[in-house]
């Protein structure tokens, strides 16, 4: 599934895109978001446990009451997946169509 970023979202999520059509409304009849593309080799991951993003080699593992090996021995917790970063040079605006008031 394709994520995509927004501009104005302080946190830094990124989103499929039927989240931001959701929020296209009267007030925000466009919206400007860019895909996301994933990070790799970075001394970073992201745990979709608690959604946060920690350093590698802290805070995961026995450490971590949620700390579940993705082979069920040892390594990789199946909670953490890779970052990922705007691509502002793609971007792609949502408008909601005014003669139908579509989406």
């Amino acid at each position: 599934m394709k994520l995509y970023f927004y501009d104005g979202d302080d946190e830094g999520h990124c989103y499929p895109l039927d989240y931001f059509i959701e929020q296209l409304d009267e007030v925000n009849k466009e919206i400007t978001v860019y895909p996301a593309k994933i990070m790799t080799g970075q001394p970073f991951y992201y745990c979709h446990k608690f959604s946060e993003v920690g350093e590698v080699g802290e805070g995961c593992g026995k450490i971590c009451k949620e700390y579940k090996p993705r082979n069920g021995k040892n390594g990789r917790c199946r909670h953490s997946a890779n970052c990922y970063e705007a691509d502002y040079t793609k971007p792609k605006v949502l408008k909601i169509n005014p003669s139908t008031q579509q989406r």
